[in-house]
């Protein structure tokens, strides 16, 4: 791979996960970074990036620009992936893709009538231990799947909405706890466990509600291929950042975490399961992620994906439409939740 530049659009809290990753690709470089003047200037500098640009125009209009990330607010996405593939651009973008899943299957659509690489950033999908689960799923180590249970805590103080001229909002961000923070729990089911639909759901502003439009906390009860699955995300806790994620069959349980380094905390069934989990708690991950811990570190295996799919015109391991099913199932669930939702405490 030689004489691949890639620029970024968006130079916010995960953009150095970017810079980051493609700095590690032999024969790729990040060669521009976009966004407001009074960002750019200062990102640019800290990382080394010898061209900015405040429109993205610009930076789509410049042949030598293979490929662009695009990690601005959740309304930008939909509106900027399609004009860089218009542009002739490979793109890897932030999660969600969009706001509106049938922007998002027009938008995997025509990337592939362009014959270019659309990407959204789903980093967990490339842990080694989220990978290790979902392989003993497939092989049935765990048998036949009784139940699921999804939890993520985290803690966003007001600052964090009020701050942003996007976050909280229901223009900026299309929702808050789910489709941001929770959004990679439940990224994670669907990757282990298949098509996801959704039984119900109930979403409330139970910490938050004098600071965001949108919802601080959502519960849901989801559906796996016919296995019950409970899905609870909140940013009103306590704790910054914990994940749990169980999965129970008639042969065997585990229980792990998206955090940094992913852990597996307990199992139990056959020998072999025991032998699998038990090498898997043991491995360690030295690596120091880039950005905040809970982001991880497999923004650079998913980012190396990217880049020898670009090189090599062989498909990725995790595709665009995989992220248009949890887009579909994260919808879903802001519609249920609607239909039903908790009102703000008093």
């Amino acid at each position: 791979m030689t004489g691949f530049q890639h620029a970024i659009i968006g130079c916010g809290r995960v953009a150095p996960n970017h810079v980051d990753g493609f700095a590690r690709v032999p024969g790729w470089s990040v060669a521009a970074a976009c966004d407001r003047e009074a960002h750019v200037t200062a990102f640019a500098a800290e990382h080394g990036i010898p061209r900015t640009a405040r429109d993205p125009q610009e930076l789509f209009a410049d042949p030598g620009v293979t490929s662009v990330s695009i990690a601005v607010d959740h309304a930008q996405h939909g509106p900027l992936v399609e004009r860089a593939l218009r542009a002739g651009k490979h793109v890897l973008v932030e999660k969600p893709i969009c706001l509106d899943p049938a922007e998002a299957r027009r938008l995997t659509a025509l990337a592939a009538q362009h014959g270019l690489v659309l990407a959204v950033v789903a980093q967990h999908r490339y842990d080694p231990l989220v990978l290790a689960v979902r392989r003993w799923v497939a092989d049935g180590e765990l048998g036949r799947l009784v139940f699921g249970a999804v939890q993520l805590k985290a803690r966003r103080p007001a600052d964090y909405y009020t701050g942003s001229y996007w976050r909280g909002t229901v223009a900026g961000e299309g929702g808050s706890a789910l489709v941001n923070q929770g959004y990679h729990a439940l990224d994670a089911i669907h990757w282990i466990c298949g098509d996801v639909t959704v039984a119900g759901a109930l979403a409330g502003r139970r910490v938050l509600g004098d600071v965001i439009e949108t919802e601080d906390t959502l519960s849901g009860l989801l559906s796996a291929g016919g296995t019950p699955v409970t899905l609870n995300v909140t940013v009103g806790s306590s704790e910054e950042w914990r994940s749990r994620i169980e999965l129970v069959g008639d042969l065997g349980w585990i229980v792990f975490d998206l955090d940094h380094p992913g852990r597996v905390h307990d199992w139990g069934g056959s020998a072999r399961l025991d032998s699998l989990a038990g090498a898997e708690r043991d491995r360690s991950l030295a690596e120091e992620p880039p950005g905040p811990a809970y982001y991880g570190t497999s923004h650079r295996r998913l980012i190396a994906d990217f880049c020898r799919s670009v090189a090599t015109g062989e498909p990725m391991l995790s595709a665009a439409g995989d992220a248009v099913a949890t887009l579909d199932t994260i919808v879903e669930l802001y519609e249920r939740a609607q239909a039903g939702s908790a009102p703000a405490p008093d």
